[in-house]
């Protein structure tokens, strides 16, 4: 661990160098007005929070973490965390076309910074603020570490489906698709994986191939893509054009098969290593789910961590109790408290890293708020790390 501390090469705390965030060099404002987006981000909390209150019975959840197992859920901790190195690793991997050998210290450390804003911050703005840090302090191109972020989104979420459709072709979900089992409303379970297993289906078999074709033949399919819609960019069709054209840019720092092939690897180990802290977590409670079972729960968790709650505050706490009861007959309040418990082993430990790494980085908080106001990297050209007292302050 020292060694590790010792690596953090030349931004760490003892170099003087720290990030700086210009606002002349900021990009577009959002089209949504702060005070908009929180208002929204609010009002989505206490819905959520309002539904999931709703059926919560404090002494059935109380005695639910009474009987669960310390060593299991600090178990389920640890193994969260490894899945930010992992996450790393294949960041490292994205990158490499970039830059050869980016620091592992500062990949983890704009990692767990990223998604610390992430998790306090709505509309995961940490996204943001994590490719402009790393880019600044290995002086890459600010838009080609954003492209990367975009890739991992979509590597993310094909690995996600993939492992869910794997449930469904196991016991427990043909039993489910059978309405056979599943908890106190079976037939709703039924109906849900059913529609579920569709869209998934579809997400699967269209994501797979756009990969090897926009690995392939990127210029071609955005030709294509523009002669179907010659017109305006505006709308649902212009939108999907630019977010095919963003994974492309992303795409095009993995066109070498090896570095394609690591990065899938690793998005599958990223997501069976938390799939894995999860299961330690149910299991704490005494729940008999398995790994195959947590694939089916992670769709949820995952849609609830994405809604533009602060740390998916509200959705996450819902989703994670109305799936644990309707797919595993889960009681309501056992379900709540291992919803709440499973939240705050996401959450809690990354919020503390990352604060951890902005304290020993020299990074300010009102440096982070700037990234985060602005919702938009500095070009690539004016995102150059600059020494710590020199320059504009």
């Amino acid at each position: 661990m020292a060694a590790f501390w010792a690596a953090r090469g030349p931004f760490g705390a003892r170099s003087g160098w720290r990030v700086r965030w210009d606002p002349e060099a900021q990009g577009p404002k959002a089209a949504v007005k702060p005070s908009i987006r929180l208002a929204i981000s609010l009002l989505l909390t206490v819905v959520f929070l309002a539904l999931f209150l709703s059926s919560f019975d404090l002494g059935a959840a109380w005695r639910s973490l009474g009987t669960a197992s310390p060593a299991l859920l600090l178990l389920s901790v640890g193994i969260s965390l490894m899945a930010y190195l992992l996450r790393a690793w294949r960041w490292r991997v994205l990158l490499s076309p970039l830059k050869r050998g980016v620091g592992l210290y500062n990949l983890t450390a704009t990692t767990f910074i990223g998604f610390m804003v992430s998790f306090l911050v709505p509309f995961r703005v940490g996204e943001v603020v994590r490719p402009v840090l790393l880019a600044r302090r290995e002086r890459i191109g600010a838009s080609g570490a954003l492209a990367t972020i975009a890739l991992e989104r979509l590597f993310d979420a094909l690995t996600v489906t993939t492992l869910f459709l794997v449930c469904v072709l196991s016991s427990r979900g043909s039993a489910l698709l059978a309405g056979a089992e599943g908890g106190p409303a079976p037939g709703q379970a039924a109906l849900f994986l059913r529609r579920g297993m569709i869209a998934t289906a579809g997400f699967v078999l269209v994501g797979w191939p756009l990969v090897v074709l926009l690995v392939a033949v990127p210029d071609k399919v955005v030709a294509v893509l523009h002669r179907l819609n010659p017109g305006s960019r505006a709308g649902a069709v212009g939108r999907a054009i630019n977010l095919v054209e963003t994974f492309a840019a992303g795409l095009a720092v993995v066109r070498r098969g090896k570095e394609l092939a690591m990065s899938l690897l690793l998005s599958l180990a990223t997501w069976l290593v938390i799939d894995l802290s999860v299961l330690c977590g149910v299991r704490a409670f005494g729940l008999a789910l398995s790994l195959t079972d947590i694939f089916l729960l992670m769709v949820p968790l995952a849609v609830g961590i994405a809604v533009p709650t602060p740390g998916g505050v509200g959705p996450y706490e819902f989703l994670a109790q109305v799936s644990l009861a309707d797919f595993f007959g889960v009681a309501p309040g056992a379900a709540a408290a291992v919803a709440l418990t499973l939240h705050a082993i996401a959450l809690v430990p990354t919020i503390a890293i990352g604060l951890l790494f902005m304290w020993k980085d020299g990074v300010r908080p009102s440096e982070v708020r700037g990234l985060a106001s602005a919702g938009a990297p500095a070009p690539a050209g004016r995102a150059a790390a600059r020494p710590a007292g020199g320059g504009a302050p």
